[in-house]
This record gives C-alpha cells, structure tokens and sequence, in this order.
C-alpha cells in the first residue's frame, strides 16, 4: 500500500517559535466594544490570560497588528502554585482552544450576524510553544477591534491575571465596561449569551432539541444559572473595583398563575460610577480650576486629571507643578511635555494611592491591636 503521507520540502523552513522581541506590558487590555460584548465561548482562563496579554502589547499608536506576538510563559501562570509540567500541559491545551475559537459578533437590531477565527493558522511563522516561549498570530481581520478602536472598552490587568474562573474573568471584562455607570443591567436572554449559557449547538451550528422539542440550554432553570456563574465571580471581585451586588429583576404583570419570573439582571457596582469627564464643578471652582489649566498646559490629559486628582489633591498636583516649573528653569528643559508630565503625574498618583493604601492597613493593624489589648484587659 502506498505510502500517502505527506511530506515538507526541504525548501521550505519552518521558522523557529524561540523568542523574537522582549514583550512590552502597558497593564491594561484596551479592545472595541464589540469585543468586550460578542458571544465567546467558555475556555480555561489560561486562554483568557494569553489573550489578555497579547492584546496588552497592542499601543495606542500602532496602525497594524504585529506579524506575531510572543509573552513568556511566566506571565501566565505567575500567581498561581503549578509546577512546570502542569503548565506546559494547561498551555498547549490553551492553545487548542485558541486555535478553534471564533468570536461571534451581532448588530443591535440582530438582523446580522458574522464571525471571526481568533488565530491565523495560515501563516509560515507558527502558532505554538518553545522554550517556555508562547507565539501568537492573530487573525489580521480583527485589526479594527484592537488597532485603532474608535469606540473601545479597557480594564487593568492588575487584578485580572489571577483570577480562577472564567465566569470571573468576564464580569471583570463587562463590569470595567460600565464602571463611569456604576451599574450593568441586562435581560436574562442577553446575560445568557455573554456567559456562553445560551443554546447548544451541533457541528452544523444548528441548534440542539430536547425530547420536547424545545431548545437545549445551559443551566435552564434561572436559579441555576445564577447559583453557577455569579457565585465565583461575587466571591472573587470582593475587595476589587469590581465588586458587585446583584439584584433580580421581576416582570410586572403575568398573563397566567404562578410567581412572578425574573426578566432582567441588575449589577450594582460597589464602588460607584468612575468618572472620566472632568466635572464642570472641578473647573468652576477658582482653586481647583486654575490648577487643571495648568496642568492642561503641561500636556497632563484630562483621564489622568480624572483619575489620579482626587488621590494627589491640590497640595499633591501643586508640588508637581512646582517641580516642572524648576526644571523647565533649568538646563534640564521639559522637551516632550506630553510624554514627560503624564508620566511623572500617573507615577505620583500610583505612589500616592499606594500610601493610601498602606495607611488604611496600618490603621487596621493598629485598631486591631488595641482591641487585643482592651480583651486581654478584660480577661484579668
């Protein structure tokens, strides 16, 4: 019998998966709203994890998808206690799942509906592992969702790395989405999507029946689906800028008998609303106006102010105005402001919400301690 496999000619390489360039991490996944909102399918957060981080090397000034993305494989699994052979074993089965993974995008009106392949497979340089080294193509379609977003979503990977269930992972996604709301409000039909909870399909993207004709569902029943994917996520974002309360929504009326069903979903973040317009109230007071003109003058951007204002205060932001001033008197002149004071001012603010931080726990430390003292007390 012949022999039908097929063989590589020696004339074509196959370029190697070692290390190319030393990635570069900004912190942050900055992806079109529709990428944050279109229908994924559950994967292990190993493959959430990889995909964070390859779109974490995307800059605000690239016009292009890379050829190629590459991150170490420390990246992914720092945080977490797996040895190397768990990982090897949990990335290629990342990959695979990468490697089959679509992203079904749909318009409003739903009257259209399309989907894109995550990876290019197609290419000479490969998708795959080496050397701890993981290489990543994306498909060059997806180009207007990362390069270039005119109406984009982002959340900080701080936080978000070393969380342990997908379900978490998309509440993060989707609640940073809606932190200048403050809330996340969704139908129940719509919620299901998201979370891949919504019909099963066949091979032939046709969808699955029950013996009673009606269509086949993950966690059919509403309480089902609530106890397995807000759980985790409600346990894991505690503590974070994305804890949440939830609260179910009833229909108003019912055309039969029975207990009123559950239509919609409520999301309230914790925290509040994240501003990230700098509010007229800010400019229309003498004190605090005059100082973000000046710091508009020095190219500080309004997210910045937005963000990192509150934290460093007027005592805080004056200081680095200050600073600027004498080096811009001196023979060390401020040539780039816009690179060179945002910079300096995100670099301030990160300290001083670190301070506020480390404050706060002292101060824990310190009340739990006296009320030791006041117990002991008690107990002579």
């Amino acid at each position: 019998m012949a022999d039908k496999r097929i063989s590589r000619a020696p004339s074509t390489p196959m370029l190697e998966l070692g290390l190319k360039y030393e990635p570069e991490y900004r912190g942050e996944v900055k992806q079109h709203w529709n990428v944050t909102f279109a229908h994924q399918k559950k994967i292990s957060v190993y493959g959430k994890r990889i995909m964070a981080r390859v779109i974490d090397q995307i800059r605000d000034n690239d016009y292009q998808l890379r050829d190629f993305y590459q991150l170490h494989i420390s990246s992914i699994i720092e945080g977490t206690d797996i040895d190397a052979d768990t990982a090897y074993s949990k990335i290629k089965g990342a990959l695979y799942e990468l490697a089959d993974m679509k992203w079904e995008f749909e318009s409003i009106d739903r009257k259209e509906w399309y989907f894109r392949h995550l990876l290019d497979t197609t290419k000479e340089q490969r998708v795959g592992y080496k050397d701890g080294i993981i290489t990543i193509l994306l498909n060059p379609q997806l180009a207007p969702y990362l390069v270039k977003a005119a109406h984009y979503s982002k959340f900080p990977l701080h936080g978000y790395m070393n969380l342990k269930s997908w379900y978490s992972m998309r509440f993060f996604e989707i609640l940073a989405a809606w932190q200048d709301k403050g809330r996340w409000e969704v139908p129940v039909e719509e919620y299901r999507q998201y979370m891949d909870c919504w019909h099963e399909y066949d091979k032939r993207g046709q969808v699955k029946k029950g013996k009673d004709g009606e269509p086949l569902l993950k966690y059919p029943n509403t309480k089902l689906l609530i106890d397995n994917t807000m759980k985790e996520p409600e346990k894991e974002l505690a503590g974070t800028d994305y804890e949440f309360t939830f609260t179910p929504i009833y229909e108003t009326t019912r055309p039969t008998r029975g207990r009123k069903k559950i239509i919609r979903f409520r999301f309230d973040l914790k925290k509040g609303p994240t501003l990230k317009d700098i509010p007229e109230s800010w400019l229309e007071n003498s004190a605090t106006g005059s100082i973000i003109q000046r710091l508009r003058e020095w190219k500080v951007t309004d997210a910045n102010i937005v963000k990192y204002a509150p934290i460093l205060k007027q005592e805080g932001a004056l200081e680095l105005l200050r600073a600027w001033d004498l080096k811009n008197r001196s023979n060390r002149h401020i040539d780039d402001k816009l690179r060179y004071c945002n910079a300096a001012f995100v670099r301030a603010g990160k300290q001083a919400l670190e301070d506020a931080k480390q404050a706060k726990l002292e101060a824990k430390k310190e009340a739990a301690e006296a009320h030791l003292i006041v117990q002991q007390a008690l107990n002579l």
